[in-house]
């Protein structure tokens, strides 16, 4: 699991991860979206206990749905949290999944991982390891 957030991390720069006038807000969200990301590139390991199905999640799913993310968070005021989780979970990853509880469980997973009170929590994680300075 901690390669998989690793190797999803090493996508971005730094500057990348400056770039957004939200900035709390895209770093907290830019590793929940690690995260999740190595969560679905986990569960595949386990055959049909992780995934009813094959999918073909990759990279590009991650680096595009961080794209979204910054040009949502650009356009509004406040996080759309309920767009980015449709857009995430419906679109760039669930565009994949076409098994009705695989389509669930990635919803459940980011109804926990996209919420409020993530910028709130994971500032303090984000000091630990570096990632806001």
């Amino acid at each position: 699991m901690m390669a998989n957030l690793h190797k999803a991390l090493d996508n971005f720069t730094q500057d990348q991860m400056e770039a957004c006038s939200k900035e709390l807000e895209f770093k907290a969200i830019l590793f929940s979206l690690c995260y999740f990301h190595a969560v679905v590139a986990e569960r595949r390991k386990f055959g049909t206990q992780g995934w009813n199905r094959v999918y073909p999640f990759n990279t590009g799913d991650l680096t595009i749905s961080v794209n979204v993310l910054y040009n949502y968070l650009e356009a509004n005021s406040k996080v759309p949290w309920e767009d980015l989780r449709y857009l995430f979970g419906e679109i760039m990853y669930g565009g994949h999944i076409t098994d009705d509880w695989d389509r669930k469980l990635c919803r459940s997973y980011l109804e926990e991982y996209m919420q409020q009170e993530l910028v709130k929590s994971w500032f303090s994680i984000l000091l630990m390891i570096g990632l806001f300075t």
